[in-house]
């Protein structure tokens, strides 16, 4: 043990009350990524984060209840040649792969997370992860929450459990990382609003002040995501050059099961007839071989070739003896390298599908300045071809009027991006991407169901024909005036297409103004101002939670008004706290906010939080 703690060089740390490692030893790095360490700042990009998903979800529109799904507010894909993932109302809250962190500490490191909810319930997030030796940690992760919400029927909770394990062996020939995953979603549906109930909540009538007096379109529903996975990535060194080439053969294992379910007790006639209650469940197994060698040359750069076998067996309406699906083993081989030369970090991917239908191609380009100068940039291309998502093939559900098999064809993506960042200027993202063979869910028609207005919600799939053309440009800066800041992020965005299936905002803007200081003898630092988001009109998606995703629609506008909330911030030590009070300016601005058409947004709310890190 002495022996690791020279390793690690324990010292005095600014943030510590007692003599132990930097905060800089503690590392936190994701799988072949970069490493950062445990940062206990407190900063106006730390507050961002501090939500639901840890990140910042400025592209993003919550819905009313912590834990239910999100509204783009931008158009984003997942750089990667695998099918898209099936039920798109989860994906944001849904851990893949390469967002597991994996730790190096040089003593045990605990983090604790709390924040209030929306009512009954709690947000927690806790991690502890440990050197057993200079070369082997494992850490264990979990987060749970349980909020009631304002509405009829829309409790949600989550268990998530995370388990992660790293070794190099003592002459690092020998590398392997492991994690577990387990995540359970619950949430309550209840559709919407009805119409009626929509006008109630407009008219600003006190009476529906209290938000669980406003009528539904179901209260009665529930939808379930579970999933499972196991990982592996190891790795042995077989031959050591001179000058640090080396040439090493690796494997990667992936087993990993998704279960997504919604159940009615009785039908609705929003999803036209069914008989008896409805029990619709979705499973989604794969298995994923990946075996590689990679070669690291001062000359040649890295360079690495893969091979993947890739196994899945998808089912939908899995519950009933006539259950359908299809079962496929694809397999494809990727060739990508890494390479500095003349102070820029050259990047390159190549994957081509060798066997199968639904696994697609890939070649991505990237170029990087990595000097030191005041400005740095990048550029670079994604072309993509992958499968749109299993569900937009064959979906089964107990209602009779949901049901298809379609053939679809390769999503494909032409993507053009170039990124600038200046210290004077701020940074400047221009994205334009060609996206052919769009696939969208609609509604199969608009009939009416009742005497209020209320339409059907039976979706179909559809594919766009024509190439989507898509610009968004993007800039940040934070201009700062003593101990006042102003943060900014401005976004505009253009569809160009001849029918309206890829609907977002023009422009999205938040603005933060904020003080920040030390106060009582430099035993606190506190951060306290508003901070303000608008994005303009659009037709929004809305929520469709019997397949777990979003239809478009053309009926009804939402957006062009503000969100103002108010925040105090405050780190003592290695503590940091966060009160809020969200949207503030809920009861001037009118009742006219909403997440998407039949779903309103959030209410005028204080929540209160904190973060604390425990490093011994």
């Amino acid at each position: 043990m002495d022996s690791f703690k020279n390793t690690i060089g324990l010292e005095k740390d600014s943030i510590l009350s007692k003599n132990l490692a930097s905060v800089k030893k503690y590392l936190i790095f994701k799988n072949h990524s970069d490493t950062t360490y445990v940062d206990t700042s407190l900063t106006i990009k730390k507050f961002y984060k501090f939500n639901f998903l840890r990140n910042d979800n400025l592209e993003k529109l919550k819905f009313s209840n912590l834990g239910q799904t999100y509204n783009s507010l931008s158009y984003n894909f997942n750089n990667s040649s695998l099918p898209v993932f099936p039920f798109t109302s989860k994906q944001d809250i849904y851990l893949k792969s390469s967002d597991v962190n994996y730790y190096y500490v040089p003593t045990p490191l605990t983090e604790l997370l709390f924040k209030s909810v929306m009512k009954q319930g709690q947000f927690t997030d806790v991690l502890f992860s440990t050197n057993t030796s200079e070369k082997f940690n494992f850490s264990l992760g979990f987060k749970g929450m349980r909020s009631l919400g304002n509405y009829q029927n829309i409790l949600s909770g989550i268990k998530q459990f995370v388990f992660t394990t790293n070794y190099k062996s003592k002459n690092d020939k020998y590398r392997i990382r492991t994690h577990y995953v387990s995540q359970n979603l619950e949430n309550r549906e209840n559709g919407g609003l009805t119409n009626a109930s929509i006008l109630n909540f407009e008219s600003e009538d006190n009476l529906f002040s209290e938000r669980s007096k406003l009528s539904v379109k179901f209260e009665n529903a529930t939808s379930n995501f579970l999933n499972k996975r196991y990982f592996f990535d190891q790795d042995i060194l077989l031959i050591k050059f001179k000058n640090l080439n080396t040439f090493s053969l690796g494997h990667v294992f992936q087993y990993e099961t998704m279960y997504n379910s919604f159940e009615q007790t009785e039908s609705t006639e929003y999803y036209g007839s069914a008989t008896g209650p409805i029990s619709d469940k979705t499973e989604l197994k794969t298995i994923s071989n990946t075996f590689y060698t990679s070669l690291k040359s001062n000359f040649f750069g890295n360079i690495k070739v893969s091979y993947l076998n890739y196994n899945y067996n998808y089912k939908t309406n899995s519950l009933s003896t006539n259950s359908q699906g299809f079962k496929e083993n694809e397999n494809s081989i990727s060739v990508s390298l890494k390479k500095s030369i003349f102070n820029h970090d050259l990047s390159g991917k190549f994957s081509k599908n060798l066997f199968g239908t639904r696994l697609g191609d890939l070649i991505n380009f990237k170029l990087d300045s990595n000097n030191d100068l005041n400005i740095r940039y990048s550029l670079g291309f994604d072309f993509i071809s992958k499968h749109p998502g299993f569900s937009f093939e064959i979906f089964e559900s107990s209602y009779k009027d949901i049901n298809w098999i379609n053939d679809l064809k390769l999503l494909k993506i032409k993507n053009f991006f170039f990124k600038i960042n200046s210290k004077l200027l701020g940074s400047f993202n221009f994205d334009f991407s060609l996206t052919d063979n769009f696939t969208y869910f609609e509604l199969l028609n608009n009939e009416e169901i009742n005497n209020e207005g209320d339409i059907n919600l039976i979706p179909k799939v559809n594919q766009h024909i024509n190439t989507l053309k898509y610009l968004k440009l993007k800039w940040q800066k934070e201009f700062k005036f003593g101990n006042f800041a102003l943060d900014n992020s401005i976004i505009y965005q253009s569809v160009d297409q001849n029918q309206n299936v890829l609907n977002l905002p023009d422009f999205i803007t938040r603005n933060t103004f904020y003080y920040s200081n030390d106060v009582f003898n430099k035993a606190m630092y506190l951060q306290t101002g508003f901070s303000f988001k608008y994005f303009s009109k659009y037709y929004a998606n809305e929520y469709n939670p019997l397949i777990s995703s979003f239809h478009i629609q053309s009926n009804e506008k939402i957006g062009g008004f503000p969100l103002i909330d108010f925040f105090v911030n405050a780190k003592i030590k290695q503590t940091r706290l966060y009160l809020k009070a969200e949207h503030i300016n809920s009861t001037a601005t009118g009742n006219n906010f909403y997440s998407s058409p039949s779903y309103p947004y959030r209410d005028f709310l204080i929540r209160f939080g904190l973060v604390w890190n425990f490093f011994n």
